[in-house]
């Protein structure tokens, strides 16, 4: 895993630690949702809106977010100007990507997945780029 340099999402410390508090409600069960916002002209991405959806494998080891829920979410999120950029998910163990996470992130190359650390409440980010898993720099405001 390399760095992808220059790529910063922005989170405010009040979404960090309602992300903190609704996965430590939720464990054993992974949590997960999308993250919306705005793209700045110098590569960072603002996130604006934290919206928690279900997850509908009910477990502790994966995630499938609702599609229905996603979709409601994404209409009414680009109806407020903000753009989806990207995903999240809580973990029981460390804030690295599972070989599952890495499956589906291919499938959203240009999508931010934010990874919650149930063990050390480390937030980590990550993306594909050129096929491979960068880890993006998390600035908490």
């Amino acid at each position: 895993m390399s760095k992808d340099e220059g790529l910063i999402i922005r989170l405010s410390k009040r979404e960090v630690d309602w992300l903190i508090k609704a996965a430590q409600k939720s464990y054993p069960l992974e949590i997960c949702g999308a993250l919306f916002g705005l793209i700045n002209s110098d590569g960072r991405i603002l996130i604006k809106k934290v919206v928690i959806l279900s997850n509908i494998l009910n477990s502790s080891v994966a995630f499938q977010i609702d599609p229905e829920e996603f979709l409601a979410e994404l209409m009414r999120s680009e109806n407020e100007g903000l753009r989806h950029v990207g995903f999240f998910h809580s973990h029981p163990g460390s804030a690295t990507p599972s070989d599952i996470d890495v499956k589906f992130m291919r499938l959203w190359p240009e999508s931010i997945w934010l990874i919650i650390s149930l063990i050390n409440y480390e937030i980590a980010a990550y993306r594909i780029v050129n096929s491979e898993v960068r880890n993006v720099h998390v600035e908490i405001i």
